[in-house]
């Protein structure tokens, strides 16, 4: 059979593409800007210190930033250097990491804003860890774990203290302390605007917390994000202390509807609580409404620190916010599936975006390409835990996954996706990609030997680890 133009594009990439490739989340591996100090005899020794007492910080933060917080409970306390409260339970065992372990598990670092005496040593410190290292850990203590992403979204914060509101004015404090840390490598990311002119001009910071859909369009447009949050931060002084109320607010996202918020008076406008959102914890991040509060949390401490209080705080409201996409990635390797799927696009980009999603995706070990067409491509997908989780991957990624029956699966762009069920291209006989027999897909590739595919692409997802 003559090869045409198209598959000769295509083919060589496609029959062999077996095992994951580097995973879209690897960012979620690197811990940026940790605080490190220590004194000791010398500077030599303070550094030495500093930085051990940084790597275990950051690991901490890591391995906390992939689990569930159920699972917690078999994570060492590194900071303290305490092991992990529980040893095992539900097929799970507690994971230990010395200071060697921690050493290899690490494949960098950098430094900045180094300061150091005789006797004392102080920077922020980038940890960068290697993922199939960690990804090996977790899998051999049985523990789930995400390293998916969502697309980045832009953080307004916004202060409100009884003196008024803050958002672009050089003593917002608050707007300080979202730029200390980058949080672009969470599970959910954020990033602050710069503040100059042009943003200021866009919204204010009483029509960032009265949703102005105009300006935060404005503003979605100008940093190329589909979503952006509203960190609400309350802060109130009373009795020598701080006392801070945080809440993310869901302030615009492509195609969102508007829900009001309560009017904003002298006391912080009431809220309704995480538990009581209408979308639920596990369904807040992608179907979260215009003005839903995505995370809300309390912090206080005695006056005079707020940068402190305000990194506890972001911290929290950030892992709160992302438990639910977590929860709904979650990568189980005590359970797998092979999915048969139909790939459905129309062209060579199309086609490669498919590829490129689910190759990434660290919810699939392994894809087996069988056979190609113009318009299609049958594979076998091969993924961890829940199949459904793979349908949120795949929403992240800007494509359409589902399911008939349970025993055939389907994947495209959204507008191929609509394409496809408009022309029926599912019913009737179901022939090589789900296709009518009518010739609308031709000049398939004959599929390759499927049990010797698969066992080798098992081999290499296994080395992965």
């Amino acid at each position: 059979m003559r090869i045409s133009w198209f598959f000769a594009a295509i083919i060589g990439v496609s029959l062999a593409w077996v095992g994951p490739a580097a995973a879209i989340g690897e960012d979620v591996f690197v811990v940026p800007r940790v605080t490190v100090q220590a004194e000791a005899d010398s500077a030599t020794q303070a550094k030495a210190q500093a930085q051990a007492q940084g790597r275990r910080r950051a690991m901490d933060i890591l391995l906390r930033r992939l689990t569930v917080e159920e699972d917690w409970i078999y994570l060492p306390r590194l900071a303290t250097g305490e092991p992990a409260p529980v040893a095992g339970g539900e097929g799970k065992t507690a994971i230990a990491l010395t200071g060697r372990d921690l050493e290899l598990l690490e494949s960098g670092f950098e430094v900045n804003n180094e300061k150091s005496s005789s006797r004392t040593y102080r920077a922020f410190i980038t940890y960068r860890f290697k993922p199939a290292a960690v990804r090996r850990l977790l899998k051999d203590a049985r523990i789930p774990y995400s390293e998916a992403q969502t697309r980045t979204a832009l953080v307004l914060p916004v202060l409100q203290t009884t003196n008024g509101l803050y958002l672009w004015e050089e003593n917002n404090p608050w707007m300080a302390a979202w730029k200390v840390r980058p949080y672009d490598n969470e599970l959910t990311p954020m990033a602050a605007p710069l503040g100059d002119l042009e943003d200021q001009s866009a919204v204010t910071a009483q029509q960032a917390l009265a949703l102005n859909q105009d300006g935060m369009q404005s503003l979605a447009e100008r940093y190329s994000v589909s979503q952006v949050i509203i960190a609400h931060a309350y802060l109130r002084q009373m009795d020598g202390e701080d006392r801070l109320q945080v809440r993310l607010i869901n302030g615009f996202r492509e195609s969102g509807e508007l829900t009001p918020l309560p009017e904003l008076g002298g006391e912080i406008a009431a809220v309704p609580s995480e538990a009581s959102l209408p979308t639920g914890a596990a369904e807040a991040v992608l179907s979260a409404k215009v003005g839903d509060v995505l995370a809300e949390t309390f912090f206080k401490q005695p006056s005079g620190n707020f940068p402190a209080l305000a990194e506890d705080a972001i911290e929290s409201a950030v892992a709160k916010y992302a438990s639910g996409w977590k929860a709904r990635t979650l990568i189980d390797h005590s359970a797998a599936a092979i999915l048969e799927t139909t790939a459905f696009f129309g062209s060579i980009g199309e086609w490669t975006k498919i590829r490129a999603a689910l190759v990434d995706t660290p919810l699939v070990g392994s894809v087996q390409v069988n056979s190609l067409s113009r318009g299609g491509a049958e594979m076998l997908v091969r993924a961890y835990g829940d199949p459904s989780k793979l349908i949120v991957a795949m929403e992240a990624q800007g494509l359409a996954l589902w399911t008939q029956g349970d025993d055939r699966w389907f994947i495209a762009t959204p507008s191929t996706a609509q394409a496809v069920r408009r022309g029926n291209r599912l019913r009737g006989r179901r022939g090589r990609f789900g296709a009518r027999d009518d010739g609308d897909v031709s000049d398939g590739i004959a599929p390759a030997s499927i049990p010797e595919i698969i066992e080798g692409a098992e081999s290499k997802v296994d080395s992965r680890y």
